[in-house]
């Protein structure tokens, strides 16, 4: 690929393991005290978020490659977008996530906000020889 056609990017991969602990009105962390005298934190739920954004240089176009149209059934590409690599550069999977333009955002506990992200990964046609294609839709916010 030509390093004048590529930007820069970050991307987010899914798969990190969060703990959501319960909090009182004030924000803090609630929490009991154990048989032992231990505070343990009470934890309200365990759900799967992001792991710490990653940049990376990629060509993205907004004129989706035929081969990419075809495999994914797409009808109308306005609300999606392209990134072609050289074979195995990037770890992307369906589900992750990628910052153009917009800023990194993240939760009340640090956690990332996939809402700030400008790219959801639709699809990976990871098939060919030299590159690999990556269809992403828009994320309306």
């Amino acid at each position: 690929m030509l390093d004048i056609n590529k930007q820069k990017m970050k991307y987010a991969k899914q798969g990190k393991k969060i703990t959501v602990f319960e909090k009182d009105e004030s924000g803090n962390v609630k929490s009991y005290t154990d048989m032992d005298g231990n505070t343990i934190p009470i934890i309200a739920e365990e759900k799967t978020g992001f792991f710490e954004p990653k940049v990376f240089f990629a060509n993205i176009s907004n004129k989706l490659s035929e081969v990419l149209a075809k495999e994914f059934g797409i009808d109308d590409s306005t609300n999606y977008c392209q990134i072609v690599t050289d074979k195995g550069y990037l770890p992307l999977k369906e589900g992750d996530i990628i910052w153009k333009r917009s800023e990194v955002g993240y939760d009340s506990d640090r956690n990332v906000d996939p809402a700030t992200a400008d790219y959801i990964v639709k699809g990976v046609a990871d098939e060919g020889l030299t590159a690999d294609l990556f269809l992403l839709q828009k994320n309306v916010k």
